[in-house]
């Protein structure tokens, strides 16, 4: 069976994809109790996100794809945030992976798309299971959490520290299809992202060739075989930053969707408590909307300048330096905190009724503290990183 490769006319512009995205935002926000309550994004939705081609905005062109620049993709991301934070998060997630595929081993992609181009794959990276090396590949077993969106993929790629040909342990992450693995359907309860569905993996001693995995290692020197294959600027970008930026812009996307959110309700709201005193001429409400929204604008001018940076870098035909990388890395979790301080800034203004269940601003409060909390975007781990580097020279990340 032939790949259903879409031809050049069929590809809708950046501008396109976002309006498919804004028609989506009332949608989403319809569901969104129901994804919480069910813990997992409805298939109507990511039916949605497929048919707007919002999965393929990353994938490499030959099976497919558009090859569009990371921004493209999380702009897309950021506005359905503004509708469903565990949706934006798992659109996010899946989407991201297939740019992953075109950094590593060019056979991974056509074992994913040689017969279905709209195939996806699930993740959880930290190194949980064991990886032993045997004849032709390694045997993988074990437990991992956290893997988003796993209802809706049917391969997953999983982290482990993996003994190379050389000897040397590296960090790796191993792809492998959905009849070696099984989903532990009772191991997703969460207050915060709790539609993401974001449940473990269990594997039982699958054994997977050696070239279904992505040495991290090599993302360091950006040396990743993929490289070679798919050429498009996009996948020049470490994978380190373009996977952080993946997460840090769902926070950031929630942050915009609650600062739109709040100044309306604002507008209107009165006091209980003072008969006719409105809460937009309270200078205590107007000073913590002011420092929300600098914050928010200040991290999304990191997040822009960082890209217009590496775009630049690419340009001129040069590798995106390490020390720049650090940097960027950084600025993923400084965008995901200022996110969470922006709402956690707006939150008491909005009184008790901002936990009413039907009020969004809960959701967006539980749910950016709850990204701002994952580990890839740890804001004191990244700092004392950063700080190192500074006065050193060094950096102890391998995903920069």
């Amino acid at each position: 069976m032939q790949p259903k490769l879409q031809t050049v006319s069929a590809i809708p512009s950046p501008a396109e994809l976002l309006s498919r995205a804004d028609a989506l935002i009332p949608i989403l926000r319809d569901r969104a109790e129901e994804c919480e309550r069910r813990a997992t994004v409805p298939a109507e939705t990511i039916r949605a996100f497929q048919d707007a081609g919002f999965f393929r905005i990353l994938q490499p062109a030959r099976y497919g794809g558009y090859e569009y620049w990371l921004p493209a993709f999380y702009e897309v991301v950021i506005r359905l945030a503004r509708g469903c934070p565990s949706s934006a998060w798992v659109l996010s997630v899946l989407g991201i992976h297939n740019w992953e595929a075109g950094l590593i081993d060019p056979r991974v992609a056509e074992a994913l798309w040689k017969d279905d181009p709209d195939v996806r794959f699930s993740s959880s990276y930290a190194p949980f299971g064991k990886a032993t090396r045997v004849a032709g590949g390694y045997r993988l077993e074990g437990r991992w959490p956290w893997s988003s969106g796993c209802d809706h993929a049917t391969w997953v790629i999983l982290g482990a520290d993996a003994e190379m040909e050389n000897g040397e342990l590296n960090r790796v992450a191993i792809v492998l299809p959905r009849e070696d693995y099984e989903i532990d359907e009772s191991s997703w309860n969460s207050a915060g992202m709790a539609g993401t569905g974001s449940k473990d993996i269990v594997v039982r001693g699958a054994f997977v060739p050696a070239h279904q995995l992505h040495n991290i290692q090599l993302s360091i020197t950006m040396e990743e075989p993929g490289k070679k294959a798919f050429t498009a600027d996009t996948y020049k970008v470490s994978f380190g930053v373009g996977f952080a930026y993946a997460l840090a812009t769902v926070a950031l996307g929630i942050a915009e969707a609650a600062l739109a959110e709040f100044i309306p309700y604002i507008r209107k709201r009165t006091s209980a408590y003072f008969p006719g005193a409105e809460f937009r001429q309270d200078p205590i409400v107007q000073k913590a909307l002011a420092e929300a929204h600098t914050v928010i604008d200040g991290a999304r001018l990191k997040y822009e300048r960082d890209f217009r940076e590496m775009a630049d870098y690419i340009a001129r035909g040069e590798t995106i330096p390490v020390e720049r990388r650090v940097f960027y890395k950084w600025n993923t979790a400084a965008v995901a905190k200022a996110s969470r301080d922006a709402i956690n800034l707006l939150l008491p203004s909005c009184g008790g009724s901002a936990f009413n269940t039907k009020n969004p601003m809960q959701r967006y409060f539980r749910d950016v503290n709850c990204v701002a909390n994952h580990l890839y975007l740890s804001f004191d781990k990244g700092a004392v990183n950063f700080g190192m580097h500074l006065l050193t020279g060094g950096n102890a990340d391998v995903l920069v």
